[in-house]
C-alpha cells in the first residue's frame, strides 16, 4: 500500500466517526436521532435534484462536494443547534481545527483540495458556497415535515423564518417551499408580551 493509499484510507475510517454525530431531528421512525452523515448525504441529493433552482452558473458538481465533507468538522466539535448564538461563536475557532486535523489526514492534494472548499462553504460569499448554505438550512425543515419531529426548544415561526430569510436572495423557489414548511410545521409558543400564545 502506498503512503498517499493509507492515508486516504485512514481519511475515509475516521469518516465512520460523523455516523455517531446526532442532529436536532428524529428519523422517519422516531426511533433515533438523525446523525450528521446521513444529513451530508441527503443535503448532497437536494443539491443534484434541486440545481434548476439554483442561480445561473453555479458549479452543482462544487456544491455537492462541499455538503459531503461541510460538517465533517462535527467529528471533534458536535453538532450544534442552528439558533444557539453563543454556542455557535464559541465553536467556530474548534471547527477550524478540527478542519485542519481531519483534512490533514489526506495526502496533501487532497488536503488542500477538500480544506479550501470547506473554507470556502464557511465564508458564505462565493455562489456555490450559497446555495450549499441554502439546501442545509432547507433539509432540517424537510425533515421536520416528514417526521414530525418535536419541537424541543419551542420555536416560534417568526424566529424560524428569520433564520432562514437569506434562502429568498439566493433561490426564491426554495424560499417559497422553505416558507411553505414553515408555515405548515413550526405550530409553537410565539411569545408576546406578558403572555404566551399559540400560534397557527
Amino acid at each position: 500500500m502506498t503512503e498517499d493509499c493509507r492515508r486516504v484510507l485512514a481519511f475515509i475510517q475516521e469518516l465512520e466517526k460523523l455516523k455517531t454525530v446526532t442532529r436536532q431531528n428524529k428519523t422517519l421512525d422516531h426511533g433515533r436521532w438523525e446523525n450528521s452523515a446521513e444529513h451530508s448525504w441527503h443535503v448532497a441529493i437536494m443539491a443534484l435534484l434541486m440545481q434548476d433552482y439554483l442561480p445561473e452558473k453555479t458549479d452543482v458538481t462544487k456544491v455537492v462536494k462541499m455538503l459531503l465533507i461541510h460538517d465533517i468538522v462535527e467529528i471533534d466539535t458536535g453538532d450544534v443547534y442552528l439558533y444557539d448564538e453563543e454556542k455557535r461563536k464559541a465553536v467556530a475557532l474548534k471547527e477550524a481545527v478540527a478542519a485542519e486535523r481531519i483534512f490533514g489526514l489526506l495526502p496533501d492534494r487532497l488536503r488542500d483540495e477538500y480544506l479550501c472548499l470547506w473554507k470556502e462553504y464557511e465564508a458564505k460569499e462565493t455562489h456555490e458556497a450559497k446555495a450549499a448554505a441554502v439546501l442545509d438550512t432547507l433539509q432540517p425543515l424537510i425533515n421536520h415535515d416528514v417526521t414530525g419531529t418535536e419541537n424541543r426548544y419551542g420555536m416560534t415561526r417568526t424566529r424560524v423564518a428569520a433564520k432562514k430569510l437569506f434562502i429568498r436572495d439566493v433561490s426564491p423557489e426554495m424560499w417559497s417551499i422553505a416558507e411553505h414548511l414553515i408555515e405548515k410545521g413550526w405550530i409553537s409558543v410565539e411569545v408576546t408580551v406578558g403572555s404566551r400564545r399559540k400560534i397557527g
